[in-house]
């Protein structure tokens, strides 16, 4: 995987669907082979990827699941039926796609390992491809695809430099997914944004199924350090439904992918026992005690909020946040929410000219709470534990591209260890 991030990062970010198209075309319309659900929004997208693919398989259907970005290895990015593929399955696309690139199809990394997930999904005979759009939806590589059901999960401010300067605009961009008119369209959008993507689905003629006053109806029943149980109504009424991942907010998530298995015709069996299988690394996961250590990788202000609202389901002495951010994240927003709320942080360097200056970050924590500077990411996280002591809890978050040697550094790996590689 090396080989395509060394040849093909120069190229950065490129949105546009020309070159995707292009490039799937040479591989046979691999999309085609399957039903696409596209799955988009701003926070949530990969919760909800993880838990309808895990109810489609545990139906027995074989399943693929992307989601973008990993955390620790670009393996976690592509997955049939929970599985990740392996280095020895990746390397004959690899090849592939390189091969293409020498014959001048021009690709960015993530367009290239979307054109690798569909035909890997084809040619594993995958009935369905759980598709976590890698940013907007409009000019995304994932939305080459005929969707069989579109998701659009809460919208807020992101990626104001690509998808718009209003929330308005950027949901327009994102519900740019709703194309098929065969298709169904269900989001957790509210006001304008939901407006939005109501305008989207009338104009593709796409059934709209919503979360909220008039659709479908979610209760939280508990929240835990290691799920979260709710009540639903959609086209049918489950009490008690569990999800193996914590937060309040994930009732949330599990009730859209819950909606969208009562469209692909899952039983309740299926829908209880795939929410029951859920896995979604990085997103409140416990990976240490003696500190608690928990990841979580909330990078914009709406995923701090929901974070800080579940940070109560972890008891501890002290919390210590070990935080990063990039440049183009409100990461002021964000330390306004969550710095209020630690004894103290430790602000560390992320790698890459897109990286805020740990030391800015540092001068700005410091209005809230007690902050110093580890420039080394698994240095930080030994300097955060020792913070916290054993009974207080480290939390880990800002970033999501500095999550993976964070939690290789809290479950015991050396400093330098680069878990998102």
């Amino acid at each position: 995987m090396k080989r395509l991030e060394e040849r093909l990062a120069k190229f950065g970010i490129m949105p546009g669907l020309e070159r995707t198209q292009k490039i799937c075309e040479a591989l046979g319309r691999p999309q085609d082979c399957m039903e696409v659900i596209l799955v988009t929004g701003t926070n949530g997208k990969g919760s909800v990827t993880a838990a309808l693919s895990a109810m489609l398989a545990e139906a027995g259907h074989k399943t693929g699941a992307y989601y973008s970005p990993h955390v620790e290895r670009y393996n976690e990015r592509i997955k049939v039926d929970g599985k990740d593929i392996s280095d020895a399955q990746f390397k004959p696309y690899e090849d592939m796609l390189l091969k293409l690139n020498d014959e001048g199809y021009e690709m960015t990394v993530f367009e290239a390992l979307t054109a690798i997930a569909f035909r890997y999904f084809a040619d594993m005979g995958c009935r369905y491809a759980v598709m976590e759009i890698g940013m907007g939806g409009r000019y995304d590589a994932t939305n080459i695809a005929m969707e069989r059901a579109a998701i659009v999960t809460k919208v807020a401010l992101e990626h104001t430099e690509y998808l718009g300067k209003s929330v308005r605009e950027i949901a327009a961009d994102k519900s740019s997914i709703i194309k098929n008119p065969k298709g169904v369209a269900i989001t957790g959008c509210e006001g304008e944004a939901l407006e939005e993507v109501r305008k989207t689905a009338d104009a593709a003629g796409t059934r709209l199924v919503h979360l909220g006053p008039g659709g479908i109806e979610v209760a939280l029943r508990g929240a835990m350090a290691d799920s979260t149980v709710f009540d639903y109504r959609g086209k049918n009424a489950y009490s008690a439904l569990m999800i193996s991942l914590a937060g309040r907010h994930q009732a949330f998530n599990a009730a859209l992918a819950v909606a969208a298995a009562e469209e692909l015709g899952l039983d309740e069996k299926a829908i209880r026992g795939g929410l029951g299988k859920t896995r979604n690394i990085g997103r409140l996961q416990i990976v240490g005690r003696g500190p608690l250590v928990v990841a979580d990788g909330a990078h914009n202000a709406d995923g701090m909020r929901a974070l800080a609202s579940s940070l109560d389901l972890f008891p501890r002495e002290k919390l210590v946040c070990v935080f990063s951010a990039l440049k183009d994240k409100d990461w002021r927003a964000m330390l306004a929410i969550i710095a209020p709320l630690c004894d103290s942080m430790v602000i560390t360097q992320l790698g890459g000219e897109r990286a805020e200056s740990a030391g800015m970050i540092a001068e700005e924590a410091r209005k809230y709470t007690d902050a110093e500077t580890v420039q080394d990411i698994s240095k930080s996280v030994l300097a955060a534990k020792r913070r916290a002591g054993k009974k207080g809890m480290v939390l880990i978050c800002g970033s999501l591209y500095m999550l993976g040697e964070a939690m290789a550094a809290a479950r015991g790996y050396g400093p330098g260890f680069k878990g998102n590689q």
